[in-house]
């Protein structure tokens, strides 16, 4: 999300800068920049993320989507003061963060049986078979074939297998997406993701692989439409938008024509875009009316959307991610899921690049399931920013001291993009 307002961890609020203010999308008139949405701009025709509003079918979008939006004062029109409501809810604070990770969640169920270091290479395999699989599955669709189902369970198979020895390398591997293949890895790591999540909240294995198997699917109906509308990256028009949201329609249709797919699957692909708030599509269903299914796949969907690289838009980091969805928790998302996936994935999940209290600085290498504060990590660097000739793991579930005698820490995370390599090289 490249209009997302960065903060560092050790700030008390995340504080919408003075220029910006929100309004209710009721009160938009032309001439109004929009900076920020309450929603990812992924699931708007906006794909630019960050304009001036021309025209008053691009207001009646917003009004349709939005319940409020972020205006740009400085690059557009002001809103009279007695628009702008300050809401308390939107600011995320490291501390409601904190105690997120510390509420109570379900007895585990299941027990990493292996080492991250030890399960990257076998779900490295499985993650290439499954990019094969899904790519032909794929093309078999495009050639007007039906879903090949089989095909489709052993992707899932491979990569829930993975997942339920150790969830962590499948998190590693998702730093292998490629916004040139989007819709394959967009597949694949949010079949890994809902089986993580899953694992998480202790669902039995066959229940498990139906929810993984729903997010698999989520966009095979994309297939059926047009593909100057898939790789157009201009704002689309009121008639391409509708095009696009009919990919539900579709992929449900694939379903149905494919038989021996699950009720849990067909509903998630069916209901992953619709909102807590009624705010969503195609149904508009509100509440507990979507299927527990659909409000898991809404968030899975979402999250691998926003930490994805796309033609129009940069990826929201792991940490940044997170405290965006918790700000849309109990409007767009189930609070109680939101909480329950933020537990799942940490604080900082893995793979976050992060800044020690000792100012050293390490990759989030694995979770630790007791103390969600206290993951492994990999260092890779000293106080002075200066590389390890042999990096090395430290978890922070043991005792660990700086060179002051205090316990070691992690102070925020870093954006990758701020240094001079590619963290992934580290372990991939």
């Amino acid at each position: 999300m490249g209009n997302m307002h960065a903060v560092s961890d050790d700030t008390d609020s995340e504080v919408q800068p003075a220029f910006t203010k929100r309004i209710s999308t009721v009160n938009l008139m032309e001439g109004m920049y929009v900076q920020e949405l309450d929603r990812p701009w992924v699931e708007t025709p906006f794909m630019f993320q960050g304009f001036k509003l021309e025209k008053q079918e691009e207001i009646e979008i917003l009004q349709e989507l939005c319940e409020y939006v972020y205006i740009n004062v400085e690059r557009g029109i002001d809103a009279p003061d007695v628009y702008h409501r300050q809401d308390p809810t939107v600011k995320v604070t490291m501390q409601e963060l904190v105690q997120v990770s510390k509420l109570t969640h379900p007895k585990a169920k299941y027990e990493d049986s292996i080492d991250v270091e030890d399960e990257l290479g076998p779900a490295r395999e499985s993650y290439n078979k499954s990019l094969r699989l899904v790519d032909d599955v794929f093309n078999d669709i495009r050639n007007k074939e039906k879903l090949n189902v089989p095909a489709v369970k052993e992707a899932v198979d491979d990569i829930t297998d993975s997942v339920l020895r150790n969830p962590d390398a499948f998190m590693l591997l998702r730093q292998l997406k490629s916004r040139d293949t989007y819709s394959y890895t967009h597949a694949i790591d949010s079949c890994a993701l809902a089986a993580s999540f899953c694992r998480h909240l202790g669902y039995p294995k066959d229940e498990l692989k139906d929810v993984a198997m729903g997010t698999l699917l989520l966009d095979v109906g994309k297939l059926k439409v047009p593909e100057e509308i898939m790789k157009k990256q201009d704002r689309l028009t009121e008639e391409e938008f509708r095009m696009m949201q009919r990919h539900v329609t579709f992929g449900v249709e694939l379903l149905a024509e494919a038989g021996k797919i699950s009720k849990t699957t067909i509903e998630m692909v069916a209901t992953h875009h619709e909102r807590l708030n009624g705010k969503g599509y195609p149904q508009k269903l509100k509440g507990e009316t979507i299927p527990v299914g659909g409000r898991i796949a809404a968030i899975i969907d979402c999250y691998d959307a926003m930490t994805s690289e796309r033609p129009y838009k940069k990826p929201a980091s792991a940490h940044d991610a997170i405290r965006e969805l918790y700000k849309w928790r109990g409007t767009d998302f189930q609070e109680e899921l939101v909480e329950q996936f933020i537990q799942c994935l940490g604080i900082y999940p893995t793979s976050t690049l992060v800044e020690l209290s000792s100012g050293q600085v390490a990759i989030v290498l694995s979770q630790n399931r007791v103390r969600r504060l206290s993951p492994k990590l990999l260092l890779i660097l000293n106080a002075d920013k200066v590389p390890y000739e042999n990096p090395h793991i430290l978890d922070l579930m043991k005792y660990e001291e700086d060179t002051l005698g205090e316990r070691l820490t992690i102070s925020h995370a870093l954006d990758p993009k701020d240094f001079d390599f590619d963290p992934s090289d580290y372990y991939l």
